[in-house]
């Protein structure tokens, strides 16, 4: 294997609010502070429509600033005369010009130079102005041109056929929906009883319509050479899936020789490259309202016109090489049925004398020991197990792209060097903690989600009535194995929402789909609930994680779905002006998904009493919509308010969560410590106070369990061996000097600095592009060095490694991270050949092969001794 080609990236500067706001809307920065707000960003459409209006190439995007403003009620004045007048950087006028769903959530808002806003204005609306339209949709869709992808390079615009929704009705489903009724309360305010309108979930039969195809098209096995078996593609007001099937062989044995498409034309198969359709073409009703049948036409030109390339966002991946394990989350686990009865009543009758390490009954402890054994690997120093932890690959000519991690493969006493060791255990720290949170390994990976492409066929080639290939309940995919599995989709709120599906393999799968082989790609049926089953899903690009394993596929909790009878329900349209951009803008800075799903784990991490289960299971199932209304907020505009009785349940969270949120954790240990002294105190005064109720509660829950797992594990299992070498002899270059104390003593005066620095930076949990300028900050100062005491840059280097290592407990991070291409080259020459080490692909019959996450490996040393 050969390295892999680097990613072009483009820099973009991003400034808060705070800044804009404290130097009255007209900024001015240094090319140093420049460079401290600069960060990378993966290609843009947008990006390419600048190129073009500029007439240049470059990857310094200087015409639009990102600025981040999340939601803060105090902000909201000056966000209004931001978003209304823009603001001046440099000298050079900003103007808001819009943002990606993704960007909404995060708070963030695309600001353009003036010169060139309304020729880049024109070119996102593909030259169609708007008067009135549901201003979120409508954001969301013109500002696609904003998210990452890869262009792709094609001789000429695929031929493309659009078709129209296949819409079906699954009749007499049972389910669980949501209704409105009038509720009585006592108004302490007014001192009166009231009545308010208040959602109520109930259980009965429903009618529940399903778009089965939404957000997925196919193409020719030609067109694969630009997009891959399977890609999320992209244009200009365009998004979606798109999955090679054999449509021209398919028609041609039905003896179907044209399709129609949506606007009434006709379409020579032969000819044809895409069959996408509506739910893709996110400009369909707008360019049918201004083109009528000549509207996909006159699309293409308009995309010609302004030079756009067909993006790609998301590809399907070889699943050969793929980990065979992934990493579950709180979320599924606490909507399976992993509770434990002698953990229950451990809890109950506070049996110290429980071992919940030796325990064999637990569910969810068995589930943890694969990690924890793998864990206990790489903590006792095995060598396999480290490497593949810090993520070195198969090295058949392949190198790791962090230089200590590769330093290990050409020399394993690098193992023991106290960079390694520092790296090593900083990594497993933080997924020991994680694993707390429900981070743990099982036995499944994620997959690109397409519905089914024989019935896609079928419709497209005028069946009205598709069938497709599978029947209710069933899935196909070829990396996973035939038989049950297990499927979770996040944001995972009910247990309703997991779905246990058959993976199947029939006749007309093999005929028509085996390139569906070792890519991770599951096809679903369009027989059954699975879509709105699992978050209200669509095939536009959303995954699954499909898991085979027992007791995941045992623990499934089977209760009616949850269904949404007012999905997609939106705003009235407005006027695009902007006014009403603004209205947009403050109410779409914030994200409530977390905040909802916390509501949800406070409430299935309780233990219930019988006549208190059902209302607990109504509220959650209650938030499983809740959830798919902020999902689609952004696009739609549309949002449910959590209700007061609701947000209750975030004052108090479960204990496995300190782990998840520091601050919530030290205000625990805070009250704990409160708790404590007040009990002492009572006991000496012998009187009994009230304690002060804690914000994380206790419970026997399967993720409380968990948690007690880990940390009993941690502190009785866990002993890291500190033994290290200092490697300094065969990291420096000998031919080299490194005894100029004046050179010496200004590095360790910037190392210290560096130090205190970088720390500081980490507890302020700085991340990004404040850690890049930080680094360069500090190889500007040692290069300074050079011209003040006339040395050579390698004298420099060799003295930089030198003082690293002078001190075997002083922090390398510097060192490594300025100068470690260096410090490989030293080592390749001051090592001998026997060190070097191999790690092959292997099969699980080899004597000597090691399995990680569902891979067979073996180790191999060059050169012997």
């Amino acid at each position: 294997m050969t390295k892999k080609k680097k990613e072009k990236l483009y820099n973009v500067l991003k400034i808060k609010i705070n800044k804009i706001i404290n130097d009255n809307f007209n900024v001015e920065m240094t090319k140093s502070e420049i460079a401290e707000n600069t960060i990378k960003q993966q290609f843009m459409t947008m990006f390419q429509q600048i190129e073009l209006i500029r007439k240049i190439k470059t990857i310094d995007m200087t015409d639009l600033i990102i600025v981040e403003a999340k939601k803060n009620k105090k902000h909201e004045p000056m966000l209004t005369k931001l978003i209304k007048e823009g603001f001046t950087f440099n000298g050079d006028r900003f103007l808001r010009f819009g943002k990606s769903s993704s960007q909404a959530k995060d708070g963030y808002t695309i600001f353009i130079k003036a010169d060139i806003y309304d020729e880049a204005f024109e070119r996102t609306q593909l030259g169609i102005p708007i008067d009135r339209c549901v201003i979120s949709k409508y954001e969301a869709y013109r500002n696609l041109v904003f998210t990452a992808c890869k262009p792709v390079d094609l001789e000429k615009i695929p031929y493309i056929v659009i078709v129209g929704e296949f819409e079906k009705t699954l009749y007499d489903q049972h389910v669980r929906y949501v209704t409105e009724e009038k509720v009585e309360y006592f108004n302490k305010k007014e001192q009166k009883h009231k009545f308010h309108n208040k959602r109520i979930t109930k259980e009965g039969k429903r009618n529940v319509k399903i778009s089965p195809f939404d957000g997925f098209g196919i193409h020719s096995e030609e067109m694969s050479k630009y997009l891959g078996v399977a890609g999320q593609v992209r244009y200009p007001k365009f998004k979606g899936v798109s999955v090679e099937a054999p449509f021209k062989e398919y028609y041609e044995s039905k003896g179907i020789k044209t399709i129609l498409d949506i606007y009434g034309n006709n379409h020579n198969i032969q000819d044809i490259d895409c069959i996408w359709n509506t739910t893709m073409f996110k400009g369909h009703s707008i360019f049918l309202e201004h083109f009528g049948k000549d509207a996909w036409n006159e699309y293409i030109r308009r995309v010609t016109k302004y030079g756009y390339k067909l993006g790609i966002s998301k590809s399907v991946k070889d699943t050969i090489k793929t980990k065979k394990y992934s990493r579950l989350n709180f979320q599924y686990l606490q909507c399976l049925d992993l509770w434990n009865p002698q953990y229950i009543d451990k809890y109950k009758n506070k049996d110290n004398t429980y071992d919940i390490l030796s325990s064999n009954d637990s569910k969810i402890v068995n589930l943890a020991r694969y990690t924890t054994d793998l864990y206990e690997k790489i903590i006792l120093g095995d060598k396999f197990y480290t490497y593949k932890y810090l993520g070195i690959e198969d090295t058949g000519g392949y190198t790791s792209r962090s230089n200590i991690m590769q330093s290990i493969l050409i020399n394993d006493d690098m193992l023991k060097d106290p960079a390694v060791r520092s790296t090593i255990k900083r990594k497993l720290d933080k997924s020991i903690q994680e694993a707390k949170i429900g981070k743990i390994y099982v036995e499944g990976m994620y997959h690109i989600v397409v519905g089914d492409i024989l019935g896609y066929m079928e419709f497209c080639g005028g069946d009205k009535n598709p069938q497709g290939c599978l029947k209710a309940g069933e899935f196909y995919t070829k990396s996973m194995p035939l038989g049950k599995l297990a499927s979770f989709r996040s944001p995972l709120v009910d247990p309703s929402e997991v779905n246990i599906v058959n993976n199947v393999e029939n006749a007309i799968t093999k005929e028509l789909f085996p390139h569906f082989e070792n890519i991770d790609l599951v096809m679903i049926n369009m027989h059954d609930l699975t879509l709105p089953q699992q978050g209200g899903m669509d095939e536009d690009g959303d995954a699954i994680l499909l898991s085979s394993n027992k007791v995941l596929i045992e623990s499934k909790i089977y209760k009616p779905i949850v269904i949404d009878e007012t999905d997609k329900q939106t705003v009235t349209p407005v006027e695009y002006n902007i006014d009403n951009i603004i209205k947009y803008e403050l109410n779409s800075r914030d994200n409530r998904i977390g905040e909802i799903t916390n509501v949800a784990t406070s409430i299935l991490n309780r233990q219930y009493t019988k006549d208190k289960i059902h209302k607990a299971e109504d509220d959650v199932s209650l938030l499983r919509l809740y959830q798919g209304k902020e999902i689609d907020f952004i696009k739609t505009g549309y949002r449910w308010s959590l209700s007061f009785d609701l947000k209750d349940n975030l004052k108090r969270l479960p204990y496995f969560l300190v782990y998840n949120y520091p601050k919530r954790k030290g205000k625990y240990n805070q009250i704990n410590e409160m708790n404590k002294r007040q009990a002492k105190e009572d006991e000496h005064e012998e009187i009994k106070r009230e304690r002060i109720i804690s914000n994380m509660y206790h419970s026997p829950s399967p993720l409380n369990e968990l948690c007690d797992y880990f940390e009993n594990w941690e502190r009785r299992k866990i002993n890291w061996n500190r033994e290290t070498i200092n490697n300094k002899d065969i990291l420096i270059n000998h031919s080299i000097p490194t005894n100029n104390s004046n050179v010496n003593k200004q590095i360790r005066k910037i190392y210290n600095l560096f130090d205190f620095e970088f720390k500081t930076a980490l507890e302020e949990e700085k991340r990004g592009q404040e850690l890049d300028y930080l680094f360069k900050k500090y190889e500007n100062y040692l290069f300074k060095i050079i011209e003040k005491e006339h040395i050579s840059k390698d004298e420099l280097i060799n003295h930089c490694i030198a003082m690293a290592y002078k001190n075997q407990a002083a922090d390398k991070t510097l060192c490594w991270s300025l100068f470690g291409e260096v410090m490989l080259k030293n080592l390749k020459v001051n090592s001998p050949k026997s060190k070097l080490t191999e790690i092959k692909d292997s099969t699980a019959d080899h004597d000597d092969a090691c399995e990680f996450l569902g891979n067979y490996y073996v180790l191999v040393e060059k050169g012997g001794n």
